[in-house]
């Protein structure tokens, strides 16, 4: 069992919730890796050999210099040709907007006034 988010993981979900403080972001981050620790073995060792090329392509490509942002990168994967490829940021999409709402602050109902 893996014990915690991959690197690549890790900065896909900070990318994705980028619109949000650094606190609250730490609260999705946290979210996130609960729910990839908890998922059966068989599905969270595809998704991390997903992110160790996904994650392998990124580090070699800023070693010879590469600009791009994973934001671009994300856009491309998110397009890409290959399902699997695009399952993976699917997958980590949904995950960041469902830890947004679980988290979301209550707010009381207007039916109590």
């Amino acid at each position: 069992m893996l014990p915690t988010m991959l690197w690549l993981e890790r900065q896909v979900v900070a990318t994705l919730a980028s619109d949000v403080d650094h606190r609250r972001r730490l609260a999705l981050e946290g979210y996130v890796d609960g729910v990839l620790r908890a998922m059966p073995e068989h599905l969270r060792l595809g998704v991390a050999a997903e992110s160790v090329v996904l994650g392998s392509g990124e580090w070699i490509s800023r070693r010879l210099g590469s600009r791009r942002s994973l934001t671009d990168r994300i856009g491309g994967w998110e397009h890409s040709r290959i399902g699997p490829i695009r399952q993976y940021v699917r997958l980590l999409s949904s995950l960041v907007i469902f830890a947004d709402e679980e988290l979301a602050p209550e707010t009381p109902a207007e039916d109590d006034e």
